[in-house]
């Protein structure tokens, strides 16, 4: 084979695969493109073919199926190779399709099932605790006090405070791939980009990382949102990203009431602008109302008469509500300037440097927060008007149906988690009641909306880990990590390294230029590549999967039909690949056509270099190990397997 097809299986298949996934967009944005561009997107993206119910639900609650086994056929149909059934198992660790199919006899029932399971606080995850366990010093700081963390490290230097972060980063990677909580999983990352910070902006930030993904993020993940927005706002590593430990009376920092209101709460969606505050909109209830809240209540605010939107001014309001909250970062040092204690990490309030006169947040012209609240209760009093709001509510709601569902999900679905969200603002799983409206609807189940999102690098490169057999624990002090995180980088969405607090774009379009995807490529090439010829290290089991997997010599045919039907998790009604015997240029789907191209070197006559082979001819077992000349056939099983995690049946979601 030659160098350049190592590196990725052909050109002319890279850039034609690479024009198909780039080219599905609405059709505005793609009068532009030449011919040959839309001519390679019907020739390989396979657009019609919808994957089955449970190959759709595993994807878009999670990373995607994982797979371990497939059982085949004593004696195969001749016109279907692999059989569409697994195994039926509970067991943990089985096939993710066949464990999902065995939860009921429709898919209405398997679905309620399964989300009844994912959203269990109590559902075991046997294989990440034991991954884990196994690396204690590459995970020592998961579930450490913020204050052992930050006294021990914050003041130490550069290796040792950037530990928590890194030790996340890696963490992220493993629990994505291994663990059975793929929805907790998948909804950790959402609140990591709703919450958006800079994990490397600063010392302080890079100490607390562990503790604000842990108490903030994963312990709220499922929670109450109003809840989370206070420990979030109380966390040092919130107070240090937007400034509020330097917002201070007379002179106060906005950064943090801007964000509160603009992407925590209410959202862009409800923003007033410069208007004033007695010129917006106003509600027809009183959402304060009927909460019940004796704070809110002793201020006045069940009877006020409540704005519809923010505007710049409660933001300047709110933002002198803030002023006063730090963190302990008392960064003790001995007479030879040796760190004796970076402090705790701990919230607290300097009433000295709060504004205490009133404010007016969300009432129109009245400042109902009092002046003698103090700087702790003024502060929090202005959360809890923009967590339950009913803005947010629609904002909040939006964001999770267009993660789970569309970039432009059907205004019934908004408009239901929106009531959900807002019906229990005070209930303490109001998050899984949300995302139980969403997951369990028409809408979330309807086909039609398949393929309007596309997998954003780290789903992409995680789903690969799991349809294709990975098998190493990522976590730091390893060099494959580093090397991966490495690559990964280059994607474009780093994790925790998004600089601005809006968090990494979630829309189909964002990721779509070819710089992400062709990265996102070399990242999963690299995966399936390193240490290949060791049995015992390699990343990717891809050589294991196919000999474990084949009791005879396979044909090219074979293993192109047995591994689009294990990275895919199905096989469409024709088959990827024609019957035994058939001419591999009439195959029934574009990608099984690509497939057998490229097993077959069936390329222009300046690309061949080695013979042709029958596509029903069986390639030796050794040679699919040995990776013998002329046709490399251990490279070349690897290479199938990159291109179909590269086509764009794989990339949708």
């Amino acid at each position: 084979m030659s160098a350049r097809q190592d590196d990725l299986a052909s050109p002319s298949l890279r850039r034609a695969f690479l024009k198909a996934v780039t080219t599905r967009e609405p059709r505005h944005h793609r009068q532009a493109l030449s011919v040959q561009a839309a001519k390679a997107e019907r020739n390989l993206s396979d657009a019609a073919i919808i994957p089955p119910f449970e190959v759709r639900v595993l994807t878009r609650m999670g990373f995607g199926p994982r797979r371990t086994r497939i059982v085949l056929e004593a004696a195969p149909d001749p016109d279907r190779i692999f059989i569409d059934d697994f195994a039926k198992s509970d067991a943990l660790g089985s096939d993710d399709i066949a464990y999902f199919l065995s939860l009921g006899k429709t898919d209405d029932e398997r679905l309620a099932s399964y989300v009844d399971e994912q959203l269990s606080e109590d559902l075991p995850d046997p294989e990440l605790d034991q991954r884990l366990s196994t690396f204690p010093e590459s995970f020592s700081t998961l579930d450490e006090s913020l204050a052992q963390t930050f006294g021990e490290r914050e003041c130490q230097g550069f290796r040792e405070y950037i530990v928590p972060q890194r030790q996340i980063e890696s963490a992220a990677f493993t629990r994505a791939l291994y663990s059975r909580r793929q929805l907790f999983e998948l909804t950790v990352d959402f609140w990591h980009n709703h919450f958006n910070i800079f994990s490397g902006g600063d010392e302080d930030i890079y100490v607390s990382w562990a503790d604000w993904d842990r108490s903030v993020i994963r312990h709220h993940a499922f929670g109450n949102f109003h809840d989370m927005v206070q420990a979030s706002a109380k966390h040092p590593a919130m107070l240090r990203y937007l400034d509020n430990y330097d917002n201070e009376a007379g002179g106060f920092n906005e950064n943090y009431a801007r964000e509160l209101f603009e992407l925590h709460t209410l959202g862009a969606i409800n923003y007033g602008g410069t208007q004033r505050p007695q010129d917006v909109p106003t509600l027809d209830v009183n959402p304060y109302a009927a909460l019940g809240d004796d704070l809110l209540n002793d201020l006045g605010y069940h009877e006020a008469i409540i704005q519809a939107q923010y505007v710049d001014e409660d933001v300047y309001e709110a933002a002198r509500a803030l002023t006063g909250w730090r963190y302990d970062d008392e960064n003790l040092r001995d007479s030879n300037n040796n760190c004796i204690n970076g402090g705790s990490g701990a919230f607290f309030v300097n009433e000295a440097e709060h504004d205490g006169g009133r404010k007016g947040v969300l009432a129109g012209t009245n400042a109902l927060i009092s002046s003698d609240g103090g700087a702790q209760q003024d502060g929090e009093t202005v959360i809890k008007l923009a967590a339950y709001h009913p803005g947010t509510a629609r904002n909040i709601a939006l964001k999770l149906c267009q993660r789970l569902i569309a970039d432009d999900p059907p205004e019934t679905i908004v408009q239901a988690a929106t009531e959900t969200f807002y019906a229990n603002r005070k209930h303490p799983r109001q998050i899984e009641l949300t995302l139980r409206t969403i997951l369990l609807s028409e809408e979330f189940k309807d086909p039609a909306h398949w393929g309007q999102k596309i997998k954003r690098p780290f789903e992409y490169v995680v789903s690969a880990m799991r349809a294709a057999q990975c098998d190493h624990t990522w976590r730091t002090e390893d060099r494959d990590t580093r090397d991966m995180l490495w690559r990964f980088e280059a994607t474009g969405q780093r994790l925790f390294w998004w600089r601005t607090p809006d968090g990494y774009p979630d829309s189909r379009r964002a990721w779509l230029g070819s710089s992400t995807i062709v990265q996102n490529w070399r990242t999963v090439g690299w995966l399936i590549d390193e240490n290949n010829n060791n049995d015992s290290t390699r990343i990717m089991r891809i050589l294991d999967t196919t000999l474990s997997s084949f009791s005879s010599d396979p044909t090219p045919r074979e293993l192109v039909a047995f591994w689009c039907h294990w990275i895919l998790g199905f096989t469409p009604e024709s088959g990827w690949v024609g019957r035994a015997g058939t001419d591999w240029a009439n195959e029934p789907t574009d990608l099984g056509k690509a497939c057998m191209r490229f097993m077959l070197q069936a390329f222009s006559e300046t690309e061949q270099d080695a013979p042709s082979y029958d596509a029903d001819e069986g390639i030796p077992r050794d040679d699919l190990r040995d990776d013998r000349w002329p046709y490399r056939w251990h490279r070349r099983l690897r290479d199938l397997v990159k291109l179909i995690l590269w086509s764009p049946n794989f990339m949708q979601r």
